[in-house]
């Protein structure tokens, strides 16, 4: 799947610059913060300088749009649409230009613009283009990829997208700065816009303007965000209210992490470890690695199973650190590896703490191969079976060329635009700073969070509910790590109650697996036309 480094300053959480979860940059896989050995220096990820510096010079800030009239056949209806692909130039308060953001916006011809849905959406990273959502679920065109999402063969064949949401929302791609075509204006540094709350505030005025320029303020809006895109989207809630005067009907999130502790394992964050097991559970059951009491289980069924002891007795004997007794020590190790597939010494061995890199390489070990990050069903060559590091993700090589090709020649032949810069994927952003006094991001609390901006968003619009989808095998934003999230969002019982959670069995990008997409589809329009007028999605 797509690497999605969700990058972190050595000033937040004493780690060096790393990735969770978001999207990726094109170059090399970045690897997970809290994985013994995996921290990738910066300049390897993006070709940037070894201080990380990425400020710019600055491209004439200029907008240039790019109309097109196209038709596509969704749920077996033709559907014609007006694209638009182009840059919106952004504004300081005295008028002068600061940047300009590159955008892809699909709309149905034919309807009432002012009161038809819109959704604006954003892949991660930080420092992600946004092509996966647009390739992956979104847009109307997209790669024919291979059986459940895997790797096709070059080249690669595009083609109409049968489960893009269009039909039911206008959609919106917004590219991050230094990601796509966005780049800042002469004389003014990327690092302006990067970060996680420069980046929030970027795209709240990115929204507004759209809204404006195009006449969209009495539209229903919603965000979708995969990845660290659901950290933005948090954050992204909060900024609308209070900066835009901007209220939401919807926020949909797919690969969620609102709060980087619960991704982060470590001797000290023991909560991680929990939130990962029910994602290896699930793994292990596919790839027929547990005993067989659990193999004759549903998919469902045996995930409760480790969810259920993930937070209960598993949370308390970490809890317990080096006071736990030699025979709790034993009995908790036999229950990892009935629910894990791995042996109880190697249980052991780990202090009964499996790092998600360690699980993905020790598995299938006595085959040579190795799991994906993105979609733990996907394998791979180990190039080293002694290793405990992964050289490659194969879920990460899967969709890279076959997305990267298909949204290049789409935007040129299709969409009618060109550009003298170079489109960036990723990898150019640089180091990221977390903190936001006054916000729920602050690193006073300890690790980058946006929960509490969600929080206040929904506490302030009675009327926000919030799509959380997640794919059973993504062991980069495991769903248990969503779960426990979002059971500590609020304490009252609004809050769950708006809060709606799906289920696919795929990776991280659930999309990738046609029959996850065709239900990830249909999750997304329940979802609109349930909220569409402030009404409630049946749970």
């Amino acid at each position: 799947m797509i690497v999605r480094p969700l990058l972190l300053s050595a000033a937040a959480l004493l780690l060096a610059s790393a990735s969770a979860a978001a999207q990726r940059p094109a170059q090399q896989p970045v690897r997970p913060p809290g994985e013994p050995g995996e921290r990738t220096p910066l300049a390897a990820r993006g070709g940037e300088a070894e201080t990380g510096r990425v400020d710019s010079a600055g491209v004439p800030a200029r907008e240039r749009v790019s109309t097109t009239q196209h038709t596509t056949v969704i749920d077996g209806k033709s559907i014609a649409y007006t694209a638009r692909a182009g840059t919106m130039v952004l504004r300081d308060t005295t008028g002068k230009p600061k940047a300009s953001v590159f955008y892809v916006a699909y709309t149905k011809d034919g309807e009432k613009a002012g009161t038809r849905p819109i959704t604006f959406f954003f892949n991660g990273g930080p420092g992600s283009a946004s092509i996966w959502l647009d390739m992956g679920i979104m847009g109307p065109m997209h790669p024919e990829m291979g059986p459940n999402g895997s790797q096709p063969a070059p080249p690669y064949n595009l083609v109409p997208n049968p489960t893009s949401p269009l039909d039911v929302t206008d959609l919106v791609q917004i590219d991050a700065m230094m990601t796509g075509y966005s780049r800042p204006a002469p004389g003014v540094k990327a690092s302006e816009f990067t970060g996680e709350v420069n980046d929030i505030k970027m795209f709240g005025e990115f929204i507004r303007d759209y809204l404006d320029k195009y006449n969209r303020w009495e539209s229903p809006k919603y965000l979708f965000g995969e990845s660290y895109g659901t950290f933005r989207s948090a954050g992204l809630a909060s900024e609308l209210q209070e900066s835009e005067g901007i209220e939401l009907n919807g926020i949909m999130l797919l690969g969620t992490v609102l709060d980087f502790q619960y991704i982060l394992p470590s001797p000290t964050n023991d909560v991680a470890y929990s939130s990962y097991l029910p994602s290896y559970t699930a793994t292990a059951w596919y790839h027929k690695k547990l005993p067989a009491e659990l193999q004759g289980l549903t998919l469902e069924q045996v995930v409760q199973q480790s969810r259920d002891y993930a937070f209960g007795g598993y949370l308390t004997a970490l809890a317990s650190g080096n006071t736990l007794s030699d025979a709790q020590r034993t009995a908790t190790a036999q229950q990892l590896a009935r629910l894990t597939g791995l042996s109880q010494q190697f249980v052991l061995n780990t202090n009964l703490r499996i790092e998600p890199g360690t699980f993905r390489t020790e598995l299938l070990r006595d085959r040579h191969e190795i799991l994906g990050r993105y979609d733990s069903r996907m394998i791979g060559l180990s190039g080293n079976a002694t290793d405990i590091r992964q050289d490659y993700d194969p879920s990460d090589v899967a969709p890279s060329g076959a997305f990267f090709a298909a949204f290049m020649r789409y935007l040129h032949e299709d969409l009618n635009y060109t550009s003298d810069l170079q489109y960036y994927i990723g990898g150019r952003t640089g180091p990221w700073e977390y903190g936001q006094p006054g916000r729920g991001g602050s690193l006073g609390r300890g690790f980058p969070s946006e929960v509490e901006s969600l929080r206040l968003a929904m506490a302030k619009d009675p009327y926000l509910h919030v799509l959380v989808g997640a794919g059973y095998y993504d062991t980069a934003t495991p769903f248990a790590n969503a779960e426990y999230t979002f059971t500590h969002l609020g304490f009252d019982q609004t809050y769950r109650d708006r809060v709606h959670f799906k289920y696919y069995e795929s990776g991280h990008m659930a999309y990738l697996n046609q029959p996850s997409a065709k239900q990830l589809k249909a999750d997304i329009a329940a979802f609109i036309a349930a909220t569409v007028h402030g009404g409630t999605p049946s749970k």
